[in-house]
């Protein structure tokens, strides 16, 4: 309805409509008295059936109190809300039968997080190891294989966490969980495998490796030489 605090007019009945509560006694018994009283009034029903021309005072007071005890509320959960985040501790890294050494190298410039390796047995940088590594939240897996320097690279990584397991014949598959991976931080790990007890000590000689993209080929002297 158009007009004011004091006076609206309804386009459906054609009538004016007064809040007496913005109108002084002597103004509303002027209107009436003008309008024969034939008028149309804003008036306020308490539950207990009077009639006030305003709001109650006392349910104004309570209801001003409702809606501090929900401001409160609302201010209580959004102060909780910190307590609750910072509870939520991330998965611990967790490495089994290998030791690993982790440098963490950032990069100013904006690229997808990387990780890069080199695979050591008894001293020696040891190619053919198979490299997998699994994306902890879509079970996403990429599958490398290390070169003659023992090197594997994973680039164009999504930031997360990854399981990493590394497999070779004779040796011991080392398994790296929980690892984290951020936007433009390059993850170095050094990772020195473990032999099965069985197999003794292996010793690599370069001569005696062959290696390329696809396989890693042993020579029969090589063989030869294992411990029995």
């Amino acid at each position: 309805m158009e007009g004011d605090a004091r006076v609206r007019h309804c386009a459906v009945c054609s009538l004016n409509v007064y809040n007496f509560g913005e109108m002084t006694r002597d103004e509303v018994r002027e209107l009436l008295v003008r309008t024969e009283g034939r008028v149309c009034g804003r008036l306020y029903r308490r539950a207990d059936g009077t009639v006030l021309t305003r709001d109650c005072p006392t349910g104004l007071r309570a209801l001003r109190r409702r809606a501090s005890r929900a401001a409160a509320a609302a201010v209580a959960a959004l102060l909780s809300l910190p307590v609750f985040a910072s509870s939520a501790r991330k998965p611990q890294l967790n490495v089994h039968d290998s030791h690993v050494e982790l440098t963490i190298e950032h990069s100013a410039a904006l690229h997808a997080a990387a990780l890069k390796g080199v695979v050591m047995l008894n001293g020696e940088a040891i190619p053919g190891v198979t490299v997998m590594v699994r994306e902890e939240t879509s079970a996403r897996t990429m599958t490398a294989v290390t070169d003659a320097k023992g090197a594997f690279t994973f680039a164009s990584l999504k930031d997360g966490m990854y399981r990493v397991e590394l497999t070779l014949e004779g040796v011991r598959p080392a398994i790296i969980e929980h690892l984290e991976l951020k936007p433009s931080v390059v993850t170095h790990a050094n990772i020195t495998l473990l032999l099965v007890p069985e197999m003794g000590i292996i010793v690599l000689q370069p001569e005696a490796v062959k290696h390329d993209a696809l396989s890693t080929t042993f020579t029969q002297d090589f063989i030869d030489k294992l411990p029995r």
